[in-house]
């Protein structure tokens, strides 16, 4: 086997093959019985992983306030991670967000919608350049910044 040979066989060894099957059943008289008001079924994920030669089982439940088709309620649980990636990410990443130590009041509330409300700002600017090199330059030059602010005046 030569080296290039070798190196495709090592990186294929790494891939993982990942199942997924969901399950959903009615929780049709429950919610009156146990005060959860809403309740219409209850949804099951389970996920096995096998990576490297292990294997790796994960079961994840969920009271729903809906009766979807399983491969609805796969397909939403999947969809919410994609906010968690497309966003908190990104606030993670260009603020720091996790580190942020405001935790009284308001405060956390309030600076998180400033946050959000700058990346949309930088999110909408034309110019090249990733999300965090836009805000940076922004908080470098004040006529980018201005730049920034005044598309609030276009919306």
């Amino acid at each position: 086997m030569n080296a290039q040979n070798k190196n495709r066989k090592d990186r294929f060894a790494t891939m993982a093959i990942e199942t997924r099957t969901g399950t959903v059943i009615s929780a049709k008289g429950l919610a009156e019985h146990h005060d959860f008001p809403g309740l219409k079924a209850f949804g099951r994920i389970s996920t096995r992983r096998e990576a490297d030669g292990s294997v790796q089982t994960e079961t994840r439940h969920f009271a729903l306030s809906w009766m979807p088709a399983p491969e609805v309620f796969m397909a939403a649980v999947r969809a919410h991670w994609g906010i968690e990636n497309a966003l908190h990410w990104q606030l993670d990443v260009s603020f720091r967000e996790d580190a942020a130590r405001n935790r009284k009041d308001n405060g956390p509330a309030n600076i998180a919608i400033l946050r959000r409300r700058a990346l949309d700002l930088a999110r909408r600017d034309t110019s090249k350049g990733t999300l965090s090199i836009k805000l940076k330059r922004a908080g470098w030059s004040d006529a980018f910044l201005l730049s920034l602010l005044k598309q609030l005046e276009d919306t």
